[in-house]
């Protein structure tokens, strides 16, 4: 049998889960009434036997003086005259059974009677007689029906009778929630054999209300995770493709150059595009590592004014050198992760040198509890439909730059992921210098005061 047929087969209904468990809760609260009749019986034991011999203190002196107004030889014919009036035998023992004589020999010897509640039969004392009086077995109520036995039938009684009615009731309260888990478990398992637009209905019971919704978001997120995934791994395939075929083309013509400096010139060409196949696998699983939330967050309180300033001081050799690259920062302190900030300002600072003509700029400021940082140029800009597109990974919207300049698209897609680390976003839109102005957000931490 297959794991799936055996799911369906072992899959339980409402009405065989709901009655294994009440049949299992009436069993526990029978064992729970029987040890409690149990346990009271044999607590109330001896006082129940007191109370029994005190009962009979009354007959047992009427006996012994009816016995007494005659001579010892004729007390036998009197106890069978006066059987026939008692509802339990009465007669003359010498003594007491062997397996109760232990317990009773002491008590009779004090003249005190003694009962043997197991066959209910009464021994008493004769005076001026070694004989013993036995009355019984005594007609009274025996050890097997006492009233703690009646508590227990009517406690049965009304376990049923109540039990019957409460599961009723439960079944039918418990229906509409049985039907939410249902839908639920639908849900689940269309979404686990890869259905990922599987949605569960809202739930009927207020009690599982958030149940479905819950269900939902999480849906939605891991289908949002799977078509990112797909389109980067589909993308990355792609862009894979023309490094390969560059170094498929350096070897065919490898093998047949003879000339030495082109044959180290397609070499060198063969060895760039290892470097980036390399370098685009790395930043791949980079990306990939931040996209999965790997990549632990460090926050360290910094001057923004000397690290911004260091920052600038880094990237100035790598910009054109007809553009002006302008810094206005705050000497205060911020709140961030050193090395992820790093990155993502050096991609906005990278890209703004890629289409400004003359000027780039880089503003840092406090708004409230949040730290920004924008980057403005004078290029071309970005057209606003496609604002949101420079960030997805891959994408770019200057198609006549090769990946020699253009890189693989995936700076900007690092700056929304790192804003995004650091519980903030990453925006573009228009600069006032007539480009784009690429702005990251990021929450800030309780700082000390200056």
């Amino acid at each position: 049998m297959s794991p799936n047929k055996l799911r369906v087969w072992f899959k339980p209904t409402l009405g065989t889960l709901f009655a294994r468990y009440f049949l299992i809760t009436m069993l526990v609260e029978l064992l729970i009434i029987i040890g409690f009749g149990f346990l009271v019986t044999k607590l109330y034991e001896t006082s129940d036997q007191s109370s029994r011999v005190h009962f009979m203190n009354g007959t047992v002196a009427l006996i012994q003086d009816r016995l007494l107004q005659q001579p010892p030889q004729r007390w036998d014919a009197e106890l069978t005259n006066l059987s026939s009036r008692f509802s339990y035998p009465l007669r003359l023992v010498d003594q007491p059974p062997a397996d109760i004589a232990k317990d009773a020999v002491p008590l009779l010897r004090q003249g005190k009677p003694y009962l043997d509640s197991d066959n209910q039969l009464l021994y008493v004392t004769m005076p001026g007689d070694k004989r013993l009086l036995a009355l019984g077995p005594l007609d009274v109520q025996s050890s097997e029906s006492t009233w703690i036995s009646e508590d227990i039938q009517v406690l049965l009684i009304w376990m049923v009778l109540s039990g019957s009615t409460l599961g009723t009731l439960l079944y039918f309260i418990l229906r509409p929630l049985w039907t939410d888990l249902l839908e639920v478990r639908r849900t689940a398992e269309a979404f686990a054999e890869g259905d990922f637009s599987a949605r569960a209905r809202s739930a009927t019971s207020r009690l599982f209300a958030p149940l479905p919704l819950a269900f939902n978001s999480m849906a939605e997120r891991l289908e949002r995770q799977m078509e990112t995934r797909q389109a980067l791994s589909h993308a990355i395939a792609h862009e894979i493709r023309t490094p390969i075929a560059r170094l498929r083309f350096g070897l065919t013509m490898l093998e047949e150059e003879e000339d030495q400096a082109e044959w180290q010139r397609y070499r060198d060409g063969m060895e760039r595009d290892l470097y980036e196949l390399e370098d685009l696998i790395n930043t791949s699983m980079e990306l990939s590592k931040l996209k999965r939330s790997e990549v632990p967050l460090h926050l360290e309180t910094i001057n923004l004014f000397d690290w911004f300033d260091d920052l600038i001081d880094i990237v100035t050799p790598l910009k054109p050198a007809n553009l002006a690259l302008t810094l206005d920062c705050p000497h205060e302190d911020g709140a961030f992760d050193r090395k992820l900030m790093y990155i993502a300002t050096r991609n906005l600072l990278l890209n703004a040198f890629k289409y400004a003509q003359s000027q780039v700029r880089m503003k840092v400021y406090h708004q409230g509890a949040q730290l920004i940082i924008e980057v403005d140029d004078d290029g071309c800009g970005i057209p606003q439909e496609d604002c949101d597109k420079v960030f997805e990974p891959f994408l770019r919207l200057d198609r006549s730059r090769d990946r020699a300049t253009g890189g693989h698209g995936l700076g900007l897609s690092f700056v929304r992921l790192i804003a995004e680390h650091h519980h903030g976003q990453a925006s573009a839109g228009a600069s006032d210098l007539g480009g784009a102005r690429f702005r990251i957000i990021i929450a800030q931490p309780s700082l000390p005061p200056q």
